[in-house]
């Protein structure tokens, strides 16, 4: 038989590969300027692309979580990376603003929904001694991505159209998927690593285990759903306001040439992947939801702070401060619903949490366009997304776990 401890960390390699593969969608603020220029279009039209994909990739998440029991982890992953290739080519041949939403938009939309969500259910359920570890790690992979594409990205747009980067993201993307789809294997209902027993309380205090596993139905019908549903989405409107026009933001503000945004871009993608990896093992020593607050707390200062940010070394300490936090979150945030919901239904549950980031940034995408168009620059989105992160840390320190109460 073969050794449990090696196939749980081999699933997490696996896992990390397919995030890096999906986590390349995170360099798309590189292509926004390229695209202007040579089809002529307003940056808030083709910032747009962005909106819709993250308003795509958790309603895929849904869908995708119900498939993962019926079909096993490494089919959902085919069947992502087969539509994100598929939305990669379509935008390889655009002339058109619509065909860019349905390309990369779209169909990218929900290869990368199909994508995320399975790594990060199904490590969980190996790894329940280790759950905030084990999910930053696989959801750093996602940041990963950015990192290794930024630099790739940047260094052929300088030589070739969109239109053929968009054909090369494509095939690294089924290269990644072929070597990480097949590792993934799901863990036996009710695992536990030999020798480890739940506690029923952390060291602060706080008891990290639920006092039941809520189906999704269950979940849906909870105060603490809808709870963590907006305060969530406080965190995603901030950081993929920032993801979706970095480089933009970074030419404007501090008069960077498009090499260095670039360059800020790359900062971003590392910075937001360390956050994700330093949430995990925060998680577990301090617990999530004080995790959440400290993050809420952070993002305030960063984003009433930067419109003052004007020079090189100011502009990518800002970014890249915002980017550590939403990295963060995203390390925190699936093991606050675990703690919440419980692990059971994990994949599913998550995904309707989730949803607060496609509703974010899709709203960052109006609140692009809204401080663009009508007031000339982004310090008007700084400021109401800076309001919105100190309604989050608030939310955050009255957030409560529910207390199950069997029907009937």
């Amino acid at each position: 038989m073969e050794n449990v401890d090696s196939l749980r960390w081999r699933v997490v390699i696996g896992g990390m590969i397919c995030q890096i593969c999906a986590g390349m969608l995170y360099s798309w603020s590189l292509y926004i300027n390229p695209l202007v220029n040579l089809h002529n279009w307003t940056r808030p039209q083709v910032a747009w692309t962005f909106s819709i994909a993250v308003l795509i990739i958790p309603i895929a998440m849904i869908f995708a979580g119900k498939l993962l029991h019926k079909i096993g982890p490494t089919k959902v992953i085919f069947i992502g990376a087969l539509s994100l290739v598929s939305g990669l080519v379509v935008a390889s041949f655009i002339q058109t603003i619509p065909a860019l939403y349905f390309g990369y938009g779209f169909l990218g939309g929900i290869g990368v929904g199909f994508i995320y969500v399975t790594p990060v259910s199904v490590c969980a359920k190996w790894f329940p001694d280790r759950k905030g570890l084990i999910t930053g790690l696989i959801v750093a992979g996602f940041g990963l991505g950015s990192i290794m594409f930024a630099p790739i990205c940047t260094w052929l747009l300088s030589d070739m159209t969109p239109n053929k980067v968009f054909l090369i993201q494509a095939a690294i993307i089924v290269v990644g998927v072929i070597i990480g789809a097949p590792l993934m294997k799901l863990a036996p209902d009710g695992f536990k690593p030999t020798g480890w027993e739940p506690k029923a309380a952390t060291a602060t205090g706080v008891s990290t285990v639920p006092s039941h596993d809520y189906t999704t139905a269950e979940m849906l019908r909870t105060n603490q759903y809808w709870f963590l549903l907006v305060m969530y989405l406080f965190a995603n409107l901030g950081g993929l306001f920032v993801i979706m026009s970095a480089s933009p933001i970074a030419q404007l503000i501090a008069g960077l040439t498009p090499q260095q945004a670039g360059g800020i871009v790359a900062v971003l993608a590392i910075t937001n992947t360390i956050g994700r990896l330093v949430s995990g093992a925060a998680v577990d020593w301090l617990g999530a939801k004080r995790v959440v607050t400290i993050i809420y707390i952070a993002m305030a200062v960063l984003f009433f702070s930067m419109q003052f940010m004007t020079t090189h070394t100011l502009i990518a300490l800002g970014i890249g401060g915002i980017a550590v936090c939403f990295g963060a979150m995203m390390g925190a945030y699936p093991t606050l619903v675990n703690e919440f919901f419980g692990v059971k239904y994990l994949s599913t549950n998550y995904s309707f949490v989730f949803l607060a980031y496609g509703i974010g940034g899709f709203s960052a995408g109006f609140v692009y366009k809204l401080s663009e168009e009508y007031f000339g620059g982004p310090n008007t989105a700084f400021l109401i997304i800076g309001i919105c992160c100190i309604l989050g840390v608030v939310m955050s320190l009255l957030a409560k776990k529910p207390v199950y109460k069997p029907a009937g």
